[in-house]
């Protein structure tokens, strides 16, 4: 609910409003347009001589000059004009915590939580003890270091801070790329508002994130010694962090670190191809799911297949009613089938493989709805499509081992309920063996 820059709402990681950034290096974060900024904060120096007056709030003139050196150095790396008002403050986490709680109820409606966290209970991503909307907050009160509002121009480092150091220009790089972003492309008209879009704006957020973060490196590969890098890396992450990061759901990390880790790695095969002009051509044709960002071979070409259900909650009869409706995507139908397994890895900064991987590749699209009932009643139907049968039979063989141990009734088959598909494969989640079946009547499966 998906580290920090804000370059956008997005949820299911949260895909919509929330990221926590997990850059090789430390942890920034992504939040949407919307949050309640202060807006009393000066434009940065264009030069590096240069002081705001008044200064920006918690700046010296020490550190407005550092800030001016970090932005002028940037715009050249990465090759786009200067972005014009660009003002910047630090906040205490406090202040920031208040602001990120006020942004997360105004994006998302209580009964969108609940329905989601209920949708993701009955599919094994949450566990029944786990309240999500606590679970989104709690892991920001001590990791985020800085983010960028387009709403208003303005990024905030989280404080305290008395000096910009090593650690913190880096900060400002990333989020000054997210300015040039913003300026070139405009982040807050581009991005994706349907909370049901969750695949296609995690790959919008990969895309955003993955630019930041190569810019990042490159200006601090040009900038920086070995020794404030190795600085740097030494306090980013604490022993504390990656235990908070660990015993979170598996759903939930992935969905904070994909845009960072997942995103760069894709920013830097389109480099692979003709350096940051290629990524300026995807800024125009984006990338729409994450099997685009996962398989940078089959960007642009490979789109999901669009997937209409009927109305079952209709069908099923009164007291049914459609509680959630979502795109899950390549990604998060990756930690799905990896039922609960973790990936090993001696590099926990780059992509890495969950188990049984292979079973989500080959997705060509799906559609989630979760329906609530009468007298406690529920059932997921989740229509999937598959590029080939034996992708089709990968992903059914996953599926039933990841159902193993769901609460309530399951199947899988491979009955297609929204019409044309190529390779379908139909799970179905139900309370009870009596919902199950009566389901399965009204769907024809």
């Amino acid at each position: 609910m998906a580290p920090i820059d804000r370059t956008q709402r997005s949820t299911s990681p949260r895909s919509r409003a929330l990221a926590i950034v997990l850059a090789p290096v430390m942890l920034l974060m992504s939040l949407p347009p919307g949050s309640l900024l202060a807006q009393d904060a000066s434009p940065a120096p264009s030069d590096a001589a240069a002081v705001a007056t008044p200064l920006p709030q918690g700046f010296d003139q020490k550190m407005v000059k550092r800030v001016g050196q970090v932005i002028a150095g940037v715009h050249p790396v990465r090759g786009l004009p200067a972005a014009p008002d660009v003002a910047y403050r630090v906040i205490d986490p406090e202040t920031f915590l208040a602001e990120l709680e006020a942004l997360f109820l105004e994006e998302y409606p209580e009964s969108h939580i609940e329905a989601e966290d209920d949708a993701f209970t009955r599919l094994g991503l949450l566990g029944p003890d786990d309240d999500l909307a606590e679970l989104i907050l709690g892991i920001y009160d001590s990791q985020v270091l800085a983010y960028y509002d387009p709403r208003t121009t303005t990024f905030s480092l989280i404080g305290p801070i008395d000096k910009i150091g090593a650690l913190e220009s880096i900060v400002v790089a990333h989020e000054y790329g997210h300015a040039l972003q913003d300026a070139a492309w405009g982040l807050e008209a581009m991005r994706i508002a349907e909370l049901d879009r969750s695949d296609a704006i995690l790959a919008q957020q990969a895309l955003i994130e993955g630019d930041a973060t190569a810019v990042m490196y490159d200006w601090a590969a040009r900038e920086l010694d070995l020794a404030d890098l190795l600085r740097v890396s030494a306090v980013s992450l604490t022993q504390q962090d990656q235990k908070k990061l660990r015993r979170m759901p598996m759903i939930l990390q992935r969905q904070l670190e994909f845009p960072y880790i997942d995103g760069f790695a894709f920013v830097t095969a389109l480099r692979g191809r003709g350096d940051w002009a290629a990524v300026d051509d995807a800024w125009a044709a984006q990338p729409v799911s994450s099997e685009q960002i996962l398989h940078p071979e089959l960007y642009p070409g490979e789109e999901p297949v669009e997937i209409v259900l009927p109305d079952v909650a209709a069908e099923l009869g009164p007291g049914w009613v459609t509680s959630y409706q979502q795109t899950m995507g390549e990604m998060q139908i990756g930690v799905w089938v990896a039922d609960g397994k973790k990936r090993l890895s001696l590099f926990p900064v780059l992509p890495g493989q969950l188990p049984n991987a292979e079973a989500a590749a080959g997705w060509g699209g799906d559609r989630l709805v979760s329906l609530d009932g009468p007298d406690g009643a529920w059932a997921v139907i989740w229509q999937t499509d598959w590029d080939t049968k034996v992708d089709q039979q990968e992903f059914t063989r996953a599926a039933r081992q990841a159902m193993q141990d769901l609460a309530g009734a399951h199947a899988v088959s491979s009955a297609d309920v929204a019409g044309g598909l190529s390779s379908p494969v139909l799970v179905l989640v139900a309370d009870s063996d009596e919902t199950l079946r009566t389901l399965e009547g009204v769907l024809g499966s």
